[in-house]
């Protein structure tokens, strides 16, 4: 066995001798000195040696562990410093250009016609897109019996107010921000209003549950 051991760390400090990179270093450890390595392997034979032979091997085995670790702890600190050194980013070159993605269609679309009715004196307004129920229905005379409140087209948002009442939903159209703009700026006024809505539709080809809308308004 102590033969056994003497090669075995010859062996290893000749491989770690030719180790140039992390992930070599990492094959080494994995084969010689991991759990189910070649040293381990060797090392559990100790169990069927006599008590003297033990003392003797015992303290070869201890004293090849240590040299061994100790050179493969100076290879692993030279490659570490190399490879940090290679990823060295000298923050005052130049920065790369980014190439950026495109615009979506719809949002193309609204910045046009945003283009077009700003010409025109429109102000762009928008408003939340969680929404009350006073505003999404019941300040545009939309009445509790209306069809546009029933569950299959809201979205209702499962909390209740003081009054035991769901009052909150995912707004069902741009409109409520008309109210909302009119409550700040009064007449005259004119304002488009794009963005988001939701409906509880059942999703295919031709519908979604949430699409883009726009409407405008203007006041004399």
């Amino acid at each position: 066995m102590q033969k056994k051991l003497e090669q075995l760390k010859n062996e290893i400090i000749e491989s770690l001798n030719q180790i140039k990179d992390s992930e070599a270093l990492r094959d080494l450890e994995l084969k010689y000195l991991s759990r189910k390595g070649e040293l381990t392997r060797i090392l559990r034979g100790l169990a069927d040696l006599g008590v003297e032979e033990k003392k003797v091997i015992g303290k070869l085995s201890n004293e090849i562990k240590q040299e061994v670790m100790a050179r493969y702890n100076d290879v692993k600190e030279l490659i570490d410093g190399k490879e940090q050194a290679r990823g060295f980013i000298d923050v005052t070159l130049p920065a790369e250009k980014i190439a950026s993605g495109n615009l979506n269609p719809v949002t193309l679309i609204q910045n046009e016609l945003e283009d077009l009715f700003t010409s025109m004196g429109f102000m762009v307004l928008d408003g939340p897109e969680l929404e009350s129920d006073f505003y999404c229905f019941e300040a545009l005379n939309i009445s509790k019996d209306h069809p546009a409140r029933d569950m299959q087209d809201t979205f209702y948002i499962d909390k209740k107010n003081k009054n035991g009442e769901y009052d909150m939903v995912m707004r069902t159209h741009t409109s409520p921000v008309q109210v909302r703009a009119m409550q700040k700026y009064g007449a005259p006024f004119r304002g488009i209003v794009p963005g988001r809505v939701f409906r509880c539709e059942a999703t295919d080809a031709v519908h979604e549950h949430t699409f883009n809308q726009m409407e405008g308004l203007m006041i004399d």
